[in-house]
């Protein structure tokens, strides 16, 4: 799995968007990812001037398959 950080710019203040390659709209690659962080950024600062600055792109292990790791043991009260 890839974990993307895309550091963008609104009116010139920076920030990051972080997103991994198994987001339905970032899939696609490098280009996709960019693509969905300008759209997000802009999407929440509709008004603002945004800019793609730069992209750091890093492999990630798979986690394990460990099974169960806590067994829960006698009943479990819920509340209704």
């Amino acid at each position: 799995m890839i974990h993307y950080e895309i550091f963008v710019s609104v009116d010139g203040r920076q920030g990051v968007v972080r997103v991994g390659s198994s987001h339905p709209l970032a899939n696609k690659g490098t280009a996709s990812a960019i693509e969905y962080a300008l759209n997000l950024t802009q999407a929440c600062y509709p008004d603002g001037v945004v800019e793609f600055d730069f992209i750091k792109e890093y492999t990630l292990d798979d986690e394990p398959d460990v099974g169960y790791v806590y067994e829960p043991f006698g009943a479990v009260q819920t509340y209704h």
